[in-house]
């Protein structure tokens, strides 16, 4: 192969249907500085005889079959900026050698079953990273096999580091404090490990750029640092699943960039409707309160400050930001960019909790969104028929609750509808026909039993026939605009040309049914498996 190009400087041939082995010539052709076989079928091990590529820039070997240890020849790539080794069967320790390549800026062992302890001095690849003083990249998440703690040391790493991801290790002890040494760390992920202790209240200590902070998984402990606040342009916090037990944190909504906020299974109390006052959260899309202990009334103000869910201007398009490294080779400068981008499902989880009270009539303002879960509360009344201005809602869940009445025919409106879940409950009359109502099996509205009309077996008596003036005159009470506007969501992976992104596709919703929590853990695991599969460019 080389002796047929002999000046060959550059082999890409990602996202093809490669198999077998990766050819022993290739590591003859010392010339090479870009080496680019992602997403491939490419199996065997990586020989010692990678070494021998002195000139070696960037090596992409993600998305393959790859087994076996990482050699500790690659320690001989000095000039080595880039090395993904992603989405493999990689075994054994890390090299610690891996701090000899000093200009490393990018590094993605994550997905593989790689092994080691962070917390010995000896052997801890993490404490010789220390040496690579222009890494802004670092994934190791998702090798179950890594364990020990993160040691204070971990501070020593790169001023420049920007994207650090450790989620679902074996990881334990505290999150330390010392992260926020990282002064420009835009994106944090230690989720799906045994960290315990307190959320340290230095995650912010000098760093104002941090927009991603996940910490969902664990056995942390106490309240959420007030410190939170100094992450002013956070936009993703994902605590879920711990043991945290705090009221509720409304201080969260003087963060003017907050898009996502996620409390699921904490320890949560006390009611959040005497907070929302001083508190704005105009930007949340996604709000997931579920399986905690609030109490009291749904917040009416609350509601009405979500203007991404009611006025598309808010609503954000999934560009978060990017990571830029630039790479000189014989004089040519090469940019390579990451971006982060989540496009976002909206979506309030406010299920499992005390809430009692009737459901507010304003909920029907929020015209964007796209999926409603209020069961398992003690919610009482009717359900309201602004409901029906909810024109891009595709799943509803009001199950186990207490309501009452009708069902309101102005829910024949939402025809992206796809998940209804009226369960045990104590609704009657006849249940509204017309578009997506037609498509509904009888198992929506089980446990009510004055419900009648098709699909149920149970006919309706003349007395039980709708009076759709009143549904109307009801609705028209209401402060919601019962236009709408039809709201299309797609996810995009997106791919930017040339160079390499990372692309972060959430579709966070709880299609409720009844004990939903296994489909938000798959869909979570697959996100924090997620983002070094995507570290650089798109999937075919």
């Amino acid at each position: 192969m080389c002796d047929r190009l002999p000046t060959l400087k550059e082999l890409n041939l990602s996202d093809n249907k490669l198999s077998g082995k990766i050819p022993i010539g290739l590591f003859k052709c010392k010339g090479l500085q870009n080496i680019s076989l992602d997403f491939n079928s490419l199996e065997g091990i990586l020989p010692e005889e990678i070494g021998n590529l002195t000139m070696l820039r960037t090596l992409d070997l993600r998305g393959n079959q790859i087994q076996g240890v990482i050699p500790q020849q690659i320690s001989n790539l000095t000039g080595l900026r880039v090395l993904y080794l992603s989405h493999n069967f990689f075994t054994g320790h890390i090299p610690v050698t891996l701090g000899n390549l000093r200009d490393l800026e990018l590094l993605d062992l994550s997905n593989n079953d790689l092994s080691g302890t962070l917390s010995s001095s000896e052997r801890s690849f993490l404490s010789s990273l220390a040496n690579c003083s222009r890494l802004t990249a670092l994934a190791f998440g998702s090798n179950p096999l890594i364990s020990g703690y993160l040691p204070p040391s971990i501070a020593n790493l790169s001023v420049s580091l920007q994207y650090f991801d450790a989620s679902s290790c074996s990881i334990s002890g505290s999150i330390p404090g010392e992260i926020g040494n990282w002064n420009v760390a835009t994106y944090l992920d230690f989720s799906g490990n045994h960290f315990s202790g307190a959320i340290s209240d230095r995650v912010c200590n000098r760093n104002n750029d941090l927009r991603y902070l996940a910490v969902n998984d664990n056995q942390l402990e106490g309240k959420l640092p007030l410190y939170l606040t100094n992450c002013s342009e956070l936009v993703f916090l994902n605590v879920a699943d711990n043991n945290l037990s705090d009221t509720f944190p409304h201080w969260l909504g003087t963060l003017p960039q907050l898009r996502v906020l996620i409390l699921r299974s904490n320890r949560f109390y006390g009611s959040i409707q005497s907070y929302i006052a001083t508190s704005s959260f105009s930007k949340l899309q996604i709000i997931d309160l579920s399986h905690n202990e609030f109490t009291g009334l749904l917040p009416t103000n609350f509601f009405q400050n979500l203007k991404a869910l009611k006025e598309a201007e808010y609503v954000d398009n999934g560009n978060w930001y990017s990571l830029v490294v630039n790479l000189t080779i014989k004089g040519l400068e090469l940019e390579f960019t990451l971006k982060v981008r989540m496009p976002l499902l909206t979506c309030i989880d406010l299920s499992m909790n005390g809430f009692h009270g009737e459901i507010p009539k304003v909920v029907g303002e929020l015209r964007l969104l796209q999926a409603l879960n209020l069961s398992h509360n003690s919610l009482t009344g009717p359900i309201p028929p602004s409901f029906g201005n909810l024109a891009a809602l595709e799943s509803l869940d009001l199950s186990f609750n207490k309501l009452s009445g009708r069902i309101p025919s102005q829910l024949t409106n939402l025809t992206f509808l796809q998940v209804l879940r009226f369960w045990n409950n104590n609704l009657v009359g006849p249940i509204p026909h017309g578009k997506q109502f037609d498509t509904f099996e009888n198992d929506s509205y089980r446990g009510n039993l004055d419900l009648c009309g098709f699909p149920l077996s149970k006919e309706c008596n003349n007395d039980e026939i709708p009076e759709r003036a009143q549904d109307e005159e009801d609705n028209g009470n209401d402060n919601g605009n019962g236009n709408g506007i039809a709201f299309i969501w797609k996810v995009a992976m997106m791919g930017y040309g040339s160079g390499m992104v990372l692309g972060i596709s959430i579709g966070y919703i709880v299609f409720t049914t009844g004990r939903p929590r296994w489909l938000v853990r798959k869909i979570e695991r697959d996100l924090q498996n997620k983002v070094s599969g995507w570290f650089g460019k798109k999937r075919k």
